[in-house]
Formats: structure tokens, C-alpha cells, sequence
């Protein structure tokens, strides 16, 4: 670790390139059996990329045709330009040392199996920057798309185009000629034959690590009519928000780069090396719960759960389930423990007559939440977050009143919030559903903390430890409306789209549809994905049958958390039949995407069942039109031809012995098949997921 005050060396020897950029195969299998299939094995290769060093103290990072430009670090959009640089060797690799006005700069480029990274260390300096990127004002070259993953739930994430300009008259307006998209933990560059530069850190317990896709165009001609020469630009590093430093000294964490034949597999390679480094919580049962939420909103009681306690204990035989979850409506927010009129025997009574029938008892709780009717809020106001102004932040202000968020860094509230997850905890709730965490995760640069000092990642992140140590490592946690990155370790499931609605809707359904398909790489490998409940119900609903059921069977076959809010006691056989058919495994296993990211029309999903000798593919027609489409038997499953079956819940049609299936499908509507080696029928007790049907408790099984 460098001092505070840095010597000023000489280094005799220039580094002119770094190690090969061939492809290699690589034994994903070893780490990742349950969530890739034979045929993606056979053909993902990781490569090794290099670097090339500049005497200007430039760098160039090279993945076969990829290639980011003249790199340099930058401080708050600013790239640094040295008084003096430094180059030679590290223990690792290169050392780039960059020796500014008022300190000094160090880039350590490491080389290691599979990969190389950049770290980063600041010295001389009191307060860190704002923004600090080790990759900054790097030219893109050789890219056709780029891959940026949203901050937390809802996203946005995918992988999108590079815009191409074209001759416009703006008329008297300035016309937007620029763009510029942020993506966090996880970035990737891909190009037109697929070759994939991924991009991330593997530790996040103090800084948000943030890469950002840019471009700077240049238009000629009268009214800026004709596009002309544009750049593509890129940056990776860390919020670091204007902290002090302890002996004026910062170093952060290795920023790594991959290089991989596939964009799914080289992003989800890196996924998993982030999974290992911060051991997340992957190897939890797979979650198959009911919620309250979206059939009874704020209006579920006691009364209520009796009512469906009582339509569970006379469906014959049994549903698999292994949680009932009670959401939003016991209390004002804030006063987590005063419950209200609905509950007049308490909450522990609830989570009692759950437990005896053998279900886990689930609660929802916003931590960070406070309702300005709250006996909180009254008593409490330096509890709240406050601007630089030393102003209360109102998160929320709507019908029902102003909503304010708590400070994470007030050693009172993490006193008091301690006592509201033990308290739960001791009643019997081991299924905890945390929501509006995002509310808690403000930069310390425009905030007014109670403890200062801390980033936002800092702060947040000790709410997140406490709550995992009050619930203990055996209670189920599942996130919602959160960031991703600082959770990792942490919680079970994460909540990826936002809320679904009972209508299509482009923040609902839609939303929820791109973030499932865009984060199935972190699906089992951080924690498993929760892509909102699912609707069977008839009534109350804006859905259509197709819709439904296409909805069920997309977020079903995916292996992450499956949930659902309807009353059982409306369900018909068909739709029991139907739940039945979605019970998972306990041990996660997750669907593979053979034409990720858009290679076709439709989406496509596959899960091998290795037990029955072979597959269940879905295919998804999500967007608006009516769709016909191709799909080669060996592109989904590796083999030449296989014997085809329409399959449905507890039933299945012979299509016959099949090398490609032709389909036409209407807008929204969905196709499940069963693909076998051996010209068998799925069998009518087999699940989605490859398990028999079972009448006992999912959790007892």
C-alpha cells in the first residue's frame, strides 16, 4: 500500500504488449452444471485479453477485434493529464504511475487466468473525488452493441445498438446529436460476431461501481442537416462522492476485463467470478410463495388469511407451496411494530396459524420507509435524511400524504431497526421481503448525513448487515425495488422488473419481461431472480387466458423465485392443475437462452431434464404483432432432430421426430414443447422444472 507522500521513481523498461488474445476453451461445467446445457459448453471459448502500454501513458485494451483506445484515468469527467508518468513492471503485470499537481495516481494492470484487471490508487489528496474512472476517455473501436446493466430492479438492462445518426433539419431547434448511458457492476462491448468484452468489479461493499457508454458527434452543413464524423467512447469506475481521506490516501477495488466468443456466457463467466468473491447466498432452496399483495393490496387481514388458510387445508391433495407472505397492510410505515385494526391478535398469532400448517410465514417490511402519519416521523425527524440544505427529503408525496426515508448512518435507527427484524424473527417470520431499499442508498454528496464521512454503498450496507444478522443465515430474504450491486452475500432472491400490473403494460408486464431476459445471467449465480408474481386467476385481472398463461410459463421455466398473490380459494382444477405443473426443484437450475440477445424474433428458453433424457423449450412471442418463426432443433438442443411434443399441464401431443419446428404464434402468446432423445411423452406427474408432482409442502419434501 503507497503513502500518502509518494517517491518519485524511474523506471528503465517500457512495456510494449501484453499476453496473447487467443480463445481457449473453458470448463464452465465445473462451476456452473445446473445452469448451462451440453451444447453452450461445446461452444463457448473464453479468450485472454491484452493491453498495450503508450509511452504517453495511454493503454489500449484489446478482446480479439474489441479494442478500447488510448485509456487514461479520469477524475469527475476530466482526463488526467500528468506533470510526469511512470511505467514498469508490478508484481503482476504493468504500473502506470501518474504524477499530478497536487499528487499522484497509480494503475496497476494485473494479469490473471482468464483475465486481466486495473487497480487504482490515489495519494496526496484530503478528499476523494466525486467520480474516479481508471478507464476513462476510452475510444471504442470494433463494437457493433454494447451491453449495460441497470442500477437495480427494474433496470433498464439489454443489450442495445449504436445509434446511427442521420441527416435531420432541426428546424430552429437545437437537435440532440449526443447520447450517454450508464450501466453498473456489469458492463460488456459486443461485436458483430459475437466476440465479448465484459467489464466489472468483484467487490462492492464500499464504492458504486459505474461504467458509462458515450458518444461525441460532430455535424456539418447548413441547420447541422448532415451527420459527419462520430465517436464512440467508454469509462469504468467507482462513485467515490467526495469522501474524506484517512492519510490522504484511496485505493480501489481491480476493475476486471474478459474476453469471450458469447455475450451471455463471457457476462455470466464474470457474474459467477463476483458470485465466488462475495459468496452469495446461491445454494437457498428455490422460493414457491404466495404474497397478498395484488389481490388484496392494503385490505388483507387476519380475517383474510383464515379464509385462505381454510381453502388450503381443503384442497385434496395438497398444493406444493412453501410460503404464504403478508404484504403491505398491517401497519403505517415506520411503525413497523404497532400493527393495525386488521391484525387483532397480532402478527405473531398470523405467523402461528401459518406454521401449523407447515407453511413458512413471510412479512413485508420497507426499512428505509416512513410515513409522514407515523408516530416516527413525529418523534423522530433527525432520524430522516436531509439535503444540504438541511432540508427533509420527501420521497413520495401522494394521496395518502409525504413519504420520507431514514438516515442509514444514524446509529438510533439502525438501533431501532435491529429491534424491528429481531422482534419478527422471534414471532416466527422467516421469510422476509425488504422493499424501497433504494430509498436508503443516497450519495454522500447530496446529503446531509448524521454520521458523514461514508459513501452511500457504506451507509446502505450496514442497514443490509444488520437486517441479515437480526433474521439469522437460515431465514429466506428477498429484495425489492433495490440496488444490485451492494446486496450480494447478502439476500436469497432479488426482485428484478418492477411491480406487475393486471394489465400489458409497458412498466409492468413489458418491463418485467426485458429485465428477466436481460439478468437471467445473474439468475442462480448471485442469487435467484424474482421476476414478480404470476396471474391464474380469471377475475380482477386485465390479462387475457393467453397472457396469463404466457406469463406463468415464461417466468416458471426460468428457475428463479415463483410467487403468485391469487386467492386459492377461486382457483378452478385447471388453474390448481396449472400451479401444480410449476413446482420447482429445490436446488436451483436455470433456463438457457440458445439466441440471446436477439437473434430471434421471439424469446426462447430452454431447461434439460437429464432425468427424463430430454427438454423443455418455450417459446415467447412478446411483442405486438403476430409472429412466424423457425427454430433449429440443434441450435436449442445440440442434436441433429429430436421427437417433438406439445406439451402441456399434465398432457402432451406427438408433433413427431422433428429437425426444425415452424411456428406461428399471435402477439402474446407462447408455445411450451417437450423434446425427447428416446420418442417418450413427458410424463403427466412431471413439473416444469423436471420434479414429480408432490401433495406435501414444498419445504417438507
Amino acid at each position: 500500500m503507497a503513502n500518502s507522500s509518494l517517491e518519485r521513481r524511474t523506471f528503465l523498461k517500457m512495456l510494449g504488449a501484453g499476453i496473447g488474445a487467443t480463445l481457449v476453451p473453458f470448463p464452465m461445467a465445473a462451476m456452473s452444471s445446473d445452469t448451462t446445457n451440453g451444447f453452450s459448453l461445446l461452444n463457448f471459448r473464453l479468450g485472454k485479453p491484452e493491453w498495450i502500454l503508450h509511452k504517453d501513458g495511454t493503454f489500449d485494451l484489446i478482446a480479439g477485434n474489441i479494442r478500447l483506445r488510448k485509456c487514461r484515468p479520469s477524475i469527475d469527467g476530466q482526463a488526467v493529464f500528468a506533470r510526469n508518468t511512470f511505467m514498469g513492471d508490478s508484481p503482476k503485470g504493468k504500473r502506470i504511475i501518474y504524477e499530478l499537481d497536487n499528487g499522484y495516481i497509480m494503475l496497476d494492470l494485473k494479469i490473471h487466468s482468464g483475465s486481466v484487471s486495473i487497480g487504482a490508487e490515489i495519494s496526496g489528496v484530503q478528499t476523494a473525488p466525486h467520480l474516479f474512472c481508471p478507464i476513462g476517455e476510452a475510444e471504442i473501436t470494433g463494437v457493433e452493441s454494447y451491453f449495460k446493466q441497470g442500477l437495480g430492479s427494474g433496470g433498464q438492462s439489454g443489450v442495445y445498438s449504436y445509434p446511427n445518426p442521420s441527416s435531420q433539419n432541426w428546424g430552429n431547434q437545437a437537435g440532440e446529436q449526443t447520447w450517454s448511458y450508464d450501466s453498473y457492476m456489469v458492463s460488456g462491448l459486443v461485436a458483430s460476431n459475437g466476440d465479448t468484452m465484459a467489464i466489472g468489479a468483484y467487490e462492492h461493499e464500499n464504492f458504486l461501481q459505474r461504467s458509462t457508454f458515450y458518444s461525441r458527434s460532430h455535424r456539418w452543413g447548413l441547420k447541422d442537416r448532415d451527420p459527419g464524423h462520430e465517436t464512440y467512447f467508454f469509462e469504468a469506475g467507482y462513485l467515490t462522492e467526495n469522501i474524506p481521506l484517512a492519510d490522504d490516501f484511496l485505493k480501489l477495488p481491480d476493475i476486471y476485463v474478459f474476453y469471450g466468443n458469447q455475450p451471455f456466457d463471457t457476462l455470466q463467466h464474470l457474474a459467477w467470478n463476483i458470485s465466488e468473491q462475495n459468496v452469495a447466498r446461491r445454494d437457498t432452496n428455490t422460493s414457491y410463495h404466495w404474497c397478498s399483495k395484488y389481490e388484496f393490496h392494503k385490505e388483507f387481514s387476519y380475517s383474510h388469511l383464515l379464509t385462505e388458510l381454510e381453502a388450503l387445508d381443503k384442497i385434496d391433495p395438497k398444493l406444493p407451496l412453501q410460503t404464504l407472505q403478508i404484504d403491505d397492510c398491517y401497519c403505517v410505515h415506520g411503525d413497523w411494530l404497532d400493527v393495525n385494526e386488521n391484525w387483532p391478535e397480532g402478527l405473531e398469532v398470523a405467523a402461528r396459524q401459518i406454521f401449523q400448517r407447515r407453511f413458512q410465514a413471510g412479512i413485508w417490511i420497507a426499512p428505509f420507509k416512513v410515513d409522514e402519519n407515523s408516530k416516527l416521523f413525529k418523534h423522530h425527524k433527525d432520524w430522516l435524511n436531509k439535503n444540504l440544505n438541511d432540508e427533509l427529503i420527501i420521497e413520495e408525496d401522494g394521496p395518502q400524504g409525504k413519504q420520507y426515508s431514514l438516515d442509514p448512518s444514524h446509529p438510533e435507527v439502525q438501533k431501532y431497526l435491529r429491534k424491528v427484524f429481531r422482534t419478527y424473527r422471534r414471532m416466527g417470520f422467516i421469510f422476509f421481503k425488504i422493499d424501497y431499499l433504494d430509498w436508503g442508498l443516497k450519495n454522500a454528496a447530496s446529503v446531509k448525513r448524521f454520521v458523514p464521512g461514508k459513501t452511500s454503498v457504506q451507509a446502505f450496507i450496514e442497514v443490509i448487515r444488520l437486517i441479515r444478522e437480526e433474521i439469522g443465515a437460515g431465514s429466506f430474504l428477498l429484495a425489492s425495488r433495490s440496488p444490485y450491486a451492494p446486496m450480494i452475500g447478502y439476500v436469497d432472491a432479488m426482485r428484478v422488473s418492477n411491480d406487475v400490473e393486471d394489465g400489458w403494460t409497458e412498466g409492468g408486464v413489458v418491463n418485467s419481461l426485458q429485465e428477466s431476459y436481460y439478468t437471467q445471467y445473474l439468475n442462480n449465480v448471485l442469487w435467484q431472480n424474482d421476476p414478480d408474481v404470476l396471474f391464474l386467476r380469471n377475475e380482477n385481472i386485465k390479462l387475457d387466458k393467453t397472457e396469463r398463461e404466457s406469463l406463468t410459463l415464461w417466468n416458471s421455466i426460468l428457475g428463479g423465485s415463483i410467487s403468485t398473490s391469487d386467492r386459492f380459494s377461486a382457483w378452478n382444477d385447471e388453474q390448481l392443475l396449472f400451479w401444480r405443473f410449476l413446482q420447482p426443484q429445490k436446488r436451483p437450475q436455470s433456463a438457457v437462452f440458445p439466441y440471446w440477445p436477439n437473434l430471434k424474433s421471439c424469446k426462447v428458453a430452454v431447461r434439460r431434464y437429464k432425468k427424463y433424457k430430454g427438454w423443455g423449450l418455450l417459446i415467447f412471442n412478446d411483442s405486438e404483432q403476430e409472429i412466424s418463426e423457425s427454430f433449429s432443433i440443434n441450435d436449442v438442443c445440440g442434436h441433429n432432430s429430436s421427437w417433438v411434443y406439445l406439451w402441456n399441464p399434465g398432457s402432451s401431443v406427438g408433433l413427431g421426430k422433428l429437425r426444425d419446428i415452424n411456428l406461428t404464434l399471435k402477439k402474446h402468446e407462447a408455445k411450451l414443447l417437450f423434446l425427447s432423445d428416446n420418442n417418450e411423452n413427458p410424463p403427466e406427474e412431471m413439473t416444469l422444472s423436471g420434479v414429480e408432482m408432490s401433495s406435501e409442502n414444498y419445504f417438507d419434501v
